[in-house]
């Protein structure tokens, strides 16, 4: 059997399958808003579900829902009302505008030039203007030069209430709420340092040149876990996790400014090296790496990148992110952000509210360490990863494992027959009251049902035939081997 990874992407099988769909695509193509379909749904959710077993059960995390609008003094505290920018490049011709970093790592891309695409990372904005100049980039529209960059800011702004002068934005990450929130959750609840909140959530970012589907939004889930500590001391409890658990952990990481790739360390190497600056930190990175796991990515496709000082962001005094290899490369899906005390001390200064705690028998104004996973941007990149393009079979599939996959098991009559069907529906039944994710399909041919089981990720498809009428006997058909074998229904 030949199967190999199909490296031309996943849209066929998306598109096909309904996975996800643009948005409001019959009137027109406005960028960056996908829905998604009842297979991209269920997909998404067995994500979320993942994480949540992971960054809310294991580590003891109190789950939060807080609002999507957000005042313009929470912004203006946070810093985003100043610094949540990208550069763009607007045409003066025909008025069209690009992200210009963006375009200037197309250029070099194209030129092959791969030590200055490296350095886009490190350029200001006024430095990617002289470069767009002195290489002549032009508009992608209409031709002419692009001779003036701006900073543009990505909040989605509107008004709270009529009539009012009150500016409101869509918030543009789910932290700021947790942050607000944090000294009223530790006054209802015996909050004791350290203490994690997390939050699973839509954010909203104007995107000036949103693309490659899921990669790049303007509106799109997050999931976040803030995880609050007194840097002045050692304790170390984790609900379930043990530090002699996390240091053990191995992974693949790229030291900042390394241009050899990944190498392989554990966390506890990566502690004594200073490159995970605390316990905490390093929880969120072993959390990080076990998510992956669970969900199924091959550990080859991913690694832990240490982000270079110019590209920090501006509440952050040191990030990893995880990075995910593509059909269009390297994707950035997770950053662990060490935040210090920045977002609560500029809350407290913003609102005039002291927002320490007391921790201990401490009056504690506590730091925060920070998992960031884009939820989105991960489903892509998983499906773009296991697509499987399978020449024997002549189809393409998923190789999805049950915990995300949409299904477990698919139930199929082996022809339309009445018996065959009941005893299908009884099966299907079953499998449900056992709360195991299954469906039943009786539409088009056995091998074309078997065909769209593995083309969505189902790990086994349940046949139905007369034998079963017989001896209660089913065939089950293994995705990734195509090999059947018979066992008792009971034994399913």
């Amino acid at each position: 059997m030949i199967v190999e990874r199909d490296d031309s992407g996943i849209t066929e099988i998306t598109t096909r399958r309904g996975i996800y769909i643009k948005a409001f695509d019959i009137y027109r193509d406005i960028g960056g808003f996908y829905d998604y379909g009842p297979i991209g749904l269920r997909i998404k959710r067995n994500i979320e579900s993942v994480w949540r077993s992971l960054f809310v059960d294991k580590l003891g995390a109190m789950e939060v829902e807080t609002s999507i609008m957000l005042p313009e003094p929470v912004l203006k505290s946070s810093g985003h009302l100043d610094t949540f920018t990208d550069p763009l490049a607007r045409c003066l011709n025909c008025g069209a505008t690009f992200r210009a970093d963006k375009l200037l790592e197309k250029f070099y891309e194209e030129k092959k030039d791969f030590a200055s695409l490296a350095s886009i990372k490190n350029m200001s904005k006024e430095e990617i203007e002289k470069a767009i100049l002195e290489n002549k980039i032009k508009c992608e529209k209409c031709g002419k030069e692009l001779k003036h960059l701006e900073d543009f800011n990505l909040l989605f702004k509107t008004s709270i209430g009529p009539f009012t002068a009150d500016s409101g934005f869509l918030r543009p990450e789910t932290a700021q709420g947790i942050f607000l929130d944090f000294k009223a959750l530790s006054k209802a609840y015996p909050i004791k340092l350290p203490a994690a909140v997390a939050q699973v959530g839509k954010v909203f970012r104007n995107e000036i040149s949103p693309r490659q589907q899921l990669i790049r939004l303007r509106e799109f889930s997050q999931m976040e876990t803030e995880l609050f500590f007194d840097p002045e001391s050692d304790r170390f409890d984790m609900n379930e996790i043990s530090i002699e658990e996390v240091i053990k952990k191995k992974v693949e990481f790229i030291d900042a400014g390394e241009p050899k790739g990944p190498r392989s360390a554990t966390i506890g190497m990566l502690f004594e090296e200073k490159k995970v600056p605390s316990k905490q930190f390093a929880t969120l990175v072993y959390l990080c790496a076990e998510m992956m796991d669970e969900i199924g990515l091959p550990k080859a496709a991913w690694s832990f990148r240490e982000i270079e000082k110019a590209e920090l962001p501006h509440y952050s005094r040191g990030n990893v992110d995880i990075e995910i290899q593509t059909s269009y490369g390297a994707v950035e899906v997770a950053g662990i952000a060490d935040r210090t005390n920045f977002d609560l001390k500029s809350h407290s200064e913003g609102s005039k509210n002291d927002l320490s705690i007391l921790s201990y028998g401490k009056k504690v104004l506590p730091h925060v360490v920070e998992a960031s996973i884009g939820l989105d941007r991960l489903m892509f990149c998983l499906l773009d990863t296991l697509v499987v393009n399978d020449r024997a079979r002549g189809w393409k599939w998923l190789r999805l494992n049950s915990n995300v996959a949409p299904y477990k098991y698919a139930v199929f009559p082996l022809q339309h027959d009445d018996e065959l069907e009941k005893r299908a529906h009884e099966v299907e039944h079953m499998l449900k009251e056992m709360k195991v994710r299954s469906y039943y399909s009786d539409t088009g041919s056995i091998g074309k049902r078997y065909a769209r089981a593995d083309e969505i990720g189902v790990p086994y498809c349940i046949t139905i035939d007369y034998d079963t009428l017989k001896d209660r006997t089913v065939t089950i058909r293994d995705r990734d081997t195509a090999e059947q074998k018979r066992v008792r229904i009971e034994e399913i």
